[in-house]
């Protein structure tokens, strides 16, 4: 009788040590959302500031900056019910730490698809509507009469005569006239993810040639190099916006 009241105490203290890990796992085994943010021009890598591509206008253009924001992520399941975050994601591609996005403890289920925006909406496209940290400062959106924040900066050089008549372009998108002009974005997948555990890594690619030509031909010489303040340069860019994301794969760590 002693000895297992002796005993005693280290059983239970090795239970309660049993029921704490096992809530450790469970509570590590949630699933999560890894988003990778990747770039190309018409199916080639990007390389920045020597690589010259051709685009449907017809000059050849480097990439010499390229930093938006990424917004209201919405994942889609089968039965109807999604996962949202109000995550803001901002995309510096000369700051690796930016091409990644870790989204934890995503509830189970069939997910099909998913939907976000390229800039800010109205509700968060306001002036401190960010932390106030310098790269949200450098973002800020210049012009009098609006507010907020650049979506996007895409800038760099092209050949506007075929000749070497080197100009300098900004695709510089935000809000204009009271026009929000953010960019709302659908991916379907191609098959649908049943996530119940684990890390499941979704890699999204954005072809910077799209922006230039799909629904329109955008050409830089028609535009000039300072869009913010034209409303039909904005509206190019929306509108060619959509369809600028693909899926380029999903895995399961």
């Amino acid at each position: 009788m002693r000895t297992a009241q002796r005993y005693l105490p280290l059983f239970l203290l090795l239970l309660v040590l049993g029921l704490f890990s096992s809530s450790c796992k469970k509570e590590d085994s949630k699933p999560a959302f890894q988003l990778s943010f990747e770039h190309e021009v018409a199916g080639q890598d990007l390389v920045m500031f020597t690589q010259w591509y051709d685009c449907a206008a017809g000059h050849k253009f480097q990439v010499h900056r390229l930093k938006y924001y990424l917004s209201n992520f919405n994942f889609q399941k089968s039965d109807g019910t999604a996962f949202q975050t109000g995550l803001v994601q901002y995309i510096d591609l000369e700051d690796p730490s930016t091409l990644n996005l870790l989204l934890q403890e995503v509830p189970e289920g069939e997910y099909t698809g998913m939907s976000f925006i390229i800039g800010l909406d109205e509700f968060t496209n306001v002036n401190g509507g960010l932390p106030n940290t310098i790269t949200n400062i450098n973002m800020e959106w210049p012009l009098p009469g609006d507010q907020g924040y650049h979506y996007m900066k895409f800038e760099g050089r092209y050949d506007s005569l075929g000749m070497g008549s080197i100009k300098n372009f900004n695709l510089h998108m935000g809000a204009t006239g009271g026009n929000q002009n953010y960019v709302q974005v659908q991916l379907q997948f191609d098959n649908s993810i049943n996530v119940n555990s684990g890390t499941w890594n979704i890699h999204l690619m954005m072809d910077l040639n799209e922006w230039l030509q799909n629904p329109h031909v955008y050409d830089f010489e028609t535009f000039g190099p300072m869009i913010m303040a034209n409303q039909d340069a904005q509206q190019i860019l929306k509108e060619n916006g959509a369809d600028v994301f693909s899926v380029k794969a999903i895995e399961k760590e």
